[in-house]
């Protein structure tokens, strides 16, 4: 054969291998590294943007929906489409005066208010803290967040120096109050939010009358005893919720930090560590204070949750708070162990 022949034959047969291998390397299955990453929240997520309280779920309190997307958020996930679509759902729902309600499912896919929402105080301040950090190009949410922060000026008790939980009533907790002094410092620090929410701002209470409350009406005192002497008022029997979990709030609004609140949180958790972390203390595993343990630098308590989290959701011991710890806590560790 002609030499010319045969390397214009050795061409062709190269051409045609390179062409199978492309082939069969384009068609194959995809791997496990190769597959997107599903959504965070999977579990709670419905297809038009709500998020359940618990995995597959029938209803929607925006309030934990919030606390588990921030959270997940300040561990260092990107939950900015979970949030919009989320909060583009919600906004149908609120009310003139500035609440929310809670929302049930209705057949198998309407959606319809069904009873006051938990926690008014704290979900008027969490909603527009969501728009403030995640959002904050979003001119729909920033308009909403003013009827939020007007209602929320609604529920300021100036005798007692506190909020109420919810319009009309008398129940005023001192987690939720925390809650809202670390949301409005967030906001009034923020320079963007401390322009757009000015007039609505200068009209709630400053962080000095905010924490000045704390002690009046609950008892608290940053120097003295772990916990408040009331975590509610009126005062309820006392338990690991609120009586217990009221301090730990502390830390996750940065009121409690540098060596004082290390000493607090080792008094913490040698009064309640060890039940804590073996799932005793309550039917939820309470990942708020593994994120709490987290921002006081004990990482090693976070991992322990962590790692014993599986199990607990596994059993059906978990909700959409747990969840965004759980997602939060993977990434600002470093693991994954789904």
């Amino acid at each position: 054969m002609p030499a010319d022949r045969r390397r214009t034959q050795l061409r062709a047969v190269s051409a045609l291998c390179a062409f199978a291998f492309f082939f069969c390397c384009a068609c194959r299955p995809a791997a496990a590294d190769d597959l997107p990453a599903p959504p965070v929240f999977a579990d709670f997520v419905e297809p038009n943007g709500a998020l359940t309280v618990f995995p597959k779920g029938d209803y929607v309190e925006p309030y934990f929906a919030l606390k588990a997307m921030l959270a997940a958020h300040w561990l260092g996930v990107d939950v900015a489409p979970a949030a919009s679509a989320f909060s583009h759902w919600l906004l149908p729902f609120q009310q003139a005066n500035g609440p929310f309600p809670r929302i049930c499912r209705s057949g198998a896919t309407e959606w319809l208010a069904c009873g006051p929402a938990d926690a008014d105080d704290s979900l008027d301040a969490l909603w527009c803290l969501l728009a403030s950090e995640v959002l904050p190009a979003d001119k729909v949410l920033a308009a909403s967040c003013v009827r939020s922060l007007q209602h929320l000026a609604t529920l300021w008790n100036p005798a007692q120096q506190t909020f109420h939980a919810v319009s009309g009533g008398s129940a005023a907790y001192f987690a939720d109050n925390v809650e809202v002094i670390g949301a409005l410092r967030h906001l009034r620090r923020s320079s963007t939010a401390s322009t757009r929410f000015a007039v609505q701002l200068v009209a709630l209470p400053d962080s000095a009358s905010m924490l000045k409350g704390l002690c009046l009406t609950y008892g608290y005192d940053p120097e003295g005893a772990l916990e408040p002497a009331r975590a509610s008022m009126p005062p309820t029997p006392y338990g690991f919720y609120p009586n217990a979990v009221a301090p730990v709030y502390l830390w996750l609004y940065d009121l409690r930090g540098g060596a004082s609140g290390a000493r607090y949180w080792r008094q913490w958790m040698e009064r309640y560590g060890a039940q804590w972390l073996a799932g005793a203390s309550d039917h939820y595993p309470w990942g708020l204070i593994a994120w709490a343990a987290y921002r006081s630098g004990d990482q090693a308590s976070a991992q322990s949750w962590l790692d014993n989290s599986a199990a607990w959701r596994a059993a059906g011991r978990w909700n959409i708070v747990e969840e965004g710890v759980r997602i939060g806590l993977h990434n600002a560790l470093k693991t994954w162990n789904p």
